[in-house]
């Protein structure tokens, strides 16, 4: 029997073409219903830069009967460098503007317009929270803005910053809060609207020692090393001190030191540069070499850049005693074709197609490094890890990676645009220390966008319920020489199994300041010889390390 159906089919199908029923929708088996209009939904929609949409189109037949056919219609953008539309009717916004939307079946056509707009700020969080400092000393604020879109940006330059109390406190332009006498302010970050704020209050706490660190270093001369101050007060609490300090070099001859803490090596000897505050002062000795630079190298040696990225390039001058040390902002920066790719403090950027040799020159010896600009198109973008999973208030970074016509790929992860959808689920960091990590806020499923020249690379990121179990602290050593430091690391179990680095939500504190100190990244410097326990808490959780200095 089936060798005879196939052409009863064919022939009833051509009857129906004749008579216009290349309008039928897809499942339609009979010749008196033919599709009249398509409607797509979201009607009018607005899409943020970086975005994803899904648009249905729904036919409408003439025997008034609907059905859902994005699948079965051709979708086309009028104006693809705006947004593009996939076969499933998955629209993408690569640019601002507006566009036409259509769905195509046979002779009929639905259409919508769409416009691609920029995200608006939604919040400004204000960092850190809650901050305890001493009169006299300085806090520097930063201002975080969260936009619709899902991204987060630095305005900290942006905003307008006030104190609710000038005699407790004030703050600059950029954010620099100087504390002046004991009390509580609230500082506030404002930009057109939209306003965060944090408390800060000022203790009674006095002075009763200062570290500087690094401590025992050598350097060549011509050289030059910041150092750091922090206070240990009478409340027992530590802070950074070391842009409240004054700094001085008991050896000019040695070593200078300027206002910002950061010393130069003159000649051969020993020098101890010291930290005033407050008629208290601490010191660390430094120690000049009678080393020559004998070379110097730049890294990367060679890289291959789009049109708008950049790369950092690093110089490290090799001594007549075998050492090294990075100089990159000792030497003198040039490019040989600055329109294809500039350089400033080693900070490359590209800027059209081409070759450019950037060098790196102090005194009579230089080190070059090989710049290609790929003009080849960008034809796709893979975000990496393609699928993540994490518990709400923890992080995971997104890798960008961009691959051209000419099979050349790159590193894009600080060039694009990341959005993350919805915006309710996870937010995701554009701040350069940052760029990439994302933050997932509550649970649910979003997508992750990166967006770069035309071309959307997309991640899947789950945000479960699971909630912390247990605290961990890890080291790479738990000795450490003086003047030396190192990485503590925040490890937490959480319910659902898994287990994740938590070392920038954690609160660090050392028992013994004195012995050693510990940033809120959890890196740990030590001061003197003794024993001190380095400990995390997260909420209702610790975990501690000793740390042993010698």
């Amino acid at each position: 029997m089936k060798p005879h159906r196939a052409p009863i089919v064919l022939v009833c199908l051509s009857l129906f073409s004749g008579c216009g029923a290349g309008s039928l929708g897809p499942g339609v088996g009979g010749p008196s219903r033919s599709l009249v209009s398509i409607a797509i939904t979201p009607v009018n929609a607005a899409l943020l830069l970086g975005t994803l949409q899904q648009f249905t189109a729904t036919g409408t037949y003439s025997d008034h009967s609907s059905q859902d056919i994005t699948d079965s219609v051709t979708w086309s953008s009028s104006d693809i460098s705006v947004a593009s539309i996939a076969g499933g009717g998955l629209a993408t916004a690569l640019a601002l503007g507006s566009v036409t939307i259509s769905a195509t079946s046979g002779s009929v056509t639905g259409s919508t317009t769409v416009n691609v707009q920029s995200a608006v700020l939604s919040f400004i969080t204000v960092r850190p929270v809650s901050k305890k400092i001493a009169p006299l000393t300085s806090e520097q604020f930063q201002a975080i803005g969260t936009y619709t879109d899902g991204s987060t940006h630095n305005v900290t330059g942006q905003v307008s910053w006030t104190s609710s109390n000038s005699a407790v406190a004030t703050i600059r332009v950029r954010g620099l809060a100087k504390a002046l006498t004991p009390g509580t302010t609230t500082i506030t970050a404002t930009l057109r609207s939209i306003s965060g704020s944090t408390t800060l209050d000022v203790t009674n706490a006095t002075i009763v020692s200062i570290s500087v660190t690094p401590s025992g270093r050598t350097i060549a001369p011509n050289t030059k090393l910041t150092f750091g101050a922090t206070g240990v007060f009478s409340d027992h609490t530590t802070q950074v001190i070391t842009r409240d300090s004054t700094w001085a070099s008991d050896n000019p001859a040695v070593a200078t030191v300027g206002g910002q803490s950061t010393a130069t090596a003159i000649g051969p000897g020993t020098v101890n540069i010291s930290a005033t505050f407050d008629g208290v002062s601490g010191s660390s000795a430094l120690n000049v070499s009678s080393a020559t630079l004998t070379s110097i190298s730049v890294a990367p040696a060679t890289a291959v850049l789009a049109p708008t990225t950049s790369v950092n390039c690093v110089a490290t001058g090799t001594f007549s005693d075998g050492s090294t040390q990075v100089i990159t902002n000792l030497v003198n920066w040039t490019s040989s074709a600055p329109n294809v790719a500039s350089v400033n403090g080693g900070q490359v950027t590209a800027r059209s197609a081409g070759n450019a040799t950037i060098t790196a020159l102090l005194g009579t010896l230089s080190a070059n490094s090989a710049i290609v600009v790929d003009g080849s198109p960008l034809t796709s973008i893979q975000v990496s890890p393609q699928s993540a999973s994490i518990p709400q208030q923890t992080e995971v970074a997104f890798v960008a990676t961009g691959r051209f016509a000419d099979g050349n790929t790159q590193d894009l992860t600080t060039s694009v645009l990341w959005t993350s959808s919805p915006a309710s689920v996870a937010t995701i960091s554009n701040v350069l220390a940052t760029m990439g990590q994302a933050t997932g806020l509550q649970p649910g499923t979003g997508t992750i966008t990166a967006l770069f020249d035309g071309q959307v690379g997309t991640a899947s990121l789950t945000v479960t319920s699971a909630t912390p179990t247990s605290l961990r602290v890890s080291t790479t050593g738990t000795n450490l020489e003086q003047g030396g430091s190192t990485q503590f690391t925040a490890l937490s179990d959480f319910s659902d199994g898994t287990t994740k680095d938590v070392t920038s939500w954690v609160t660090w504190t050392s028992s013994n300041a004195s012995v050693a100190v510990v940033t809120p990244k959890g890196v740990a410097t030590s001061v003197r010889s003794g024993t001190t326990a380095v400990t995390a808490t997260m909420n209702d959780l610790s975990g501690t390390a000793v740390l042993t200095v010698y």
